[in-house]
């Protein structure tokens, strides 16, 4: 294999700062076996710290045209980013363009070991569920040439093109609904607390209490993973023995946790809606079959296949340029909210 290399950081510079060979360096890139542990390890710590990436295709890298589009997301198995990519992978098919997947689940190191695999597969563009922690990197990756899009999250400091959800309006939506209802024991479930989207969220609920003047709300945010073991271990805490604050109602960062809510009402006979109203940031799969019918905040997720289509096929013609397309999202309800006895609806 011919090892190149990205921006100004050589194979020579890694041999330097490893205090090793060239040869060395080039044995420990291409998996040789006869290569000492401890300089192995030295070898790969300076290809760390330099943030060197080997690279078999030095001239494709020059035209950025080598077909393939990279996806970076926490679970492609979630209906939400499964529809998008199918999406994304059927356009790219009609033209000839690979499509490459990595799940990180929301952990940082196996987001920057995506982002690396994506750079030594010669990816055109990487579209990215980012966490948050790796945009140092990824701006300087970009100023390499790869183009970077941001998908469902935006980002931090607005560095990169996004596509994503106002995941702001809708927990507003969300938290004023069942406001509407009587509810004012809420308990928030989700994801890692720093995630931009969780932020968001938490800046939506303080948005509709201070809208509404309301004092009396309880609202309580817990934070932890996008599973559902997550929610079933929040769920148990709260309605476990010695509990001694019980919600009325939970809004679930994803649905993933919505299921742990739903497996662990179920089994503990803990009624939904009787007992616990649940909304839920986006569907479940074959949600038709499940009772009752889950409420949820829907994500438009065609519409955001289509713009990242776009962006995409911008990147592809190099006249990518930075800027976010907000979708506003939609309060889909069914059967998973009950208004407490009082509460007068229309």
């Amino acid at each position: 294999m011919d090892v190149m290399y990205i921006g100004t950081v050589t194979i020579k510079d890694v041999a330097k700062k490893a205090k090793v060979s060239i040869a060395t360096v080039s044995r420990v890139i291409n998996g040789a076996d006869t290569v000492n542990e401890d300089l192995r390890a030295k070898v790969l710590q300076a290809i760390d710290e330099l943030e060197f990436v080997p690279n078999s295709a030095a001239r494709s890298m020059k035209i950025r045209k080598n077909h393939t589009v990279g996806i970076i997301v926490s679970d492609i198995s979630l209906p939400f980013y499964a529809n998008i990519t199918k999406q994304i992978e059927l356009e790219c098919r009609t033209k000839g363009d690979i499509v490459l997947f990595v799940n990180t689940n929301d952990d940082p190191a196996a987001e920057r070991l995506g982002i690396e695999f994506m750079i030594q597969k010669q990816a055109d563009v990487i579209v990215i569920l980012s966490t948050g922690a790796n945009e140092d990197y990824m701006s300087r990756l970009r100023q390499r040439g790869t183009s970077i899009i941001f998908i469902d999250r935006r980002s931090k400091n607005g560095d990169f093109p996004s596509v994503y959800v106002d995941k702001r309006a809708g927990m507003y939506d969300a938290v004023r609904f069942l406001s509407e209802q009587g509810h004012r024991k809420i308990a928030f479930i989700s994801g890692p607390e720093h995630i931009i989207t969780n932020v968001d969220r938490f800046q939506g609920i303080q948005d509709y209490f201070r809208d509404a003047g309301l004092k009396d709300s309880d609202t309580r945010c817990f934070y932890g993973e996008f599973t559902a073991e997550y929610g079933i271990s929040v769920i148990k805490s709260l309605f476990g023995p010695g509990s001694a604050w019980q919600p009325t109602a939970v809004i679930a960062g994803n649905a993933m946790i919505a299921s742990g809510i739903f497996l662990y009402c179920k089994e503990h006979d803990i009624a939904i809606p009787d007992r616990l109203s649940l909304i839920s940031f986006e569907d479940f799969a074959l949600s038709q079959l499940i009772e009752p019918r889950l409420s949820y905040v829907q994500g438009e997720y065609e519409e955001v296949g289509n713009k990242l289509i776009k962006m995409i096929n911008a990147a592809m013609d190099g006249i990518l340029s930075v800027s976010d397309c907000v979708i506003q999202p939609r309060l889909m309800i069914y059967d998973s909210v009950k208004a407490l006895d009082g509460c007068i609806t229309g």
